[in-house]
């Protein structure tokens, strides 16, 4: 261990910090373990509030709040002209700060935040840049030029799953010695593990003895799926008319997100699907929530990088089902550790459903194998030694 007089500091930086965000998190917990590793952790976050449901002990970590922009997706030329004036002046003062704190190394926690690259750059600091994204949607441009720019300004790649490595650049073309794969670490096991009790959150929902349960947890996302699920209940009600189905996670903002989010509320009245949904919103149960799932669905119809609510389902003990495409397919061996089903497709979703409905045994031996797969292939230790490897190996060439 470094003692912390002389222990490197490693700057973590986003311009996304919505409590709600998987990838935010992961920084939130890099930045608090990564001390264990001989490692003193500063943070650069845009100006906004710490929200109470972030994990405990992230607001002692050192910051700065600074203006932070994101390059996005489908805007005019005019505001793509303003969102580069706006990184060249984010990126000159955030090297102002990596120079004052003597930041030894940046690591960029999403590709969009091309500023903080720029900033490592111009302070003469090296740079991991980890890569989380899904860039199916993305307009052609977009999705040929910014990997390009990232091998460009990267000391080092972390790729959180093959699935991103392949889609973001082995699809385009770049093939390069940069890219590392490193699966995100695993869910915290004082949190998600077989012994957490969801029985009143059954109890809540109404489930009787003799029924089931199955659950869904993301933000209200186009991409995550959640109309594939609803649109697959009518297939399982006929066959277990007593199950009930939770959709678990927050309302994002923006018009497009709303009507989405409305149009998901709707359709159960439209498919005269009764009581048998319930739109749970934010809540900060969540191990119990899928603690309480006899089934627990992950229904993405584009690649999701890697899933940690699929993984913390199976730290449960719990039988997943996940689309075949993405992380997940990292995560699962389909049929011994949980399901994979094609994207966007309601009738097998429901087959697979109903096949583990009536097959108590095979929902636990899911189950336990898909706490020791998570156990053995996605220990925290394991992401943290390999990221300390990726410092050192910059920090010290």
């Amino acid at each position: 261990m470094i003692s912390a007089r002389v222990a490197p500091k490693i700057l973590y930086t986003s311009a996304d910090a919505d409590p709600e965000s998987g990838a935010f998190r992961c920084l939130l917990d890099m930045g608090m373990e990564i001390g264990n590793w001989g490692y003193r952790p500063i943070l650069a976050l845009p100006e906004e509030p710490v929200g109470a449901s972030l994990p405990a002990g992230a607001g002692s970590l050192p910051s700065h709040a600074l203006s932070l922009p994101r390059l996005r997706r489908g805007r005019s030329a005019a505001q793509y002209r303003s969102d580069l004036l706006q990184t060249a002046q984010s990126a000159y003062r955030l090297a102002r700060i990596i120079r004052r704190e003597r930041v030894a190394l940046v690591h960029v926690n999403e590709i969009l935040d091309v500023y903080a690259a720029i900033a490592a750059r111009l302070a003469g600091v090296p740079c991991v840049w980890h890569v989380r994204a899904d860039v199916s949607t993305w307009p052609s441009p977009l999705r040929k030029v910014l990997p390009r720019i990232v091998v460009a300004l990267a000391s080092e790649i972390v790729a959180v799953s093959d699935s991103v490595h392949r889609e973001v650049f082995l699809e385009q073309g770049i093939e390069t010695p940069k890219v590392s794969v490193i699966h995100d670490a695993g869910p915290d096991r004082a949190v998600f593990h077989v012994g957490v009790d969801g029985a009143s959150v059954r109890a809540e929902l109404g489930v009787r003895d003799e029924g089931f349960l199955v659950v869904l947890v993301s933000k209200l996302v186009e991409l995550k799926g959640h109309e594939v699920l609803i649109r697959a209940i009518p297939q399982v009600l006929d066959t277990f008319p007593q199950t009930r189905f939770a959709i678990v996670g927050p309302e994002l903002n923006g018009a497009h997100h709303r009507r989405y989010a409305e149009r998901l509320r709707r359709l159960p009245a439209e498919l005269n699907l009764g009581d048998a949904v319930s739109f749970m919103g934010y809540r900060d149960d969540v191990p119990q929530i899928m603690a309480a799932a006899d089934v627990i669905t992950h229904c993405a119809t584009h690649p999701d990088p890697f899933p940690g609510v699929v993984l913390q389902g199976m730290s449960l003990g719990k039988a997943v089902i996940a689309t075949n495409l993405g992380g997940a397919t990292e995560q699962i061996d389909d049929g011994v550790s949980g399901a994979l089903v094609p994207p966007g497709d309601p009738a097998a979703l429901a087959d697979v459903i109903c096949s583990l409905l009536k097959d108590p045994d095979q929902r636990a031996s899911l189950g336990r194998a898909a706490v020791c797969r998570v156990t053995s292939d996605f220990p925290s230790e394991s992401f943290y030694r390999q990221l300390s490897h990726v410092y050192r190996r910059l920090i010290h060439p």
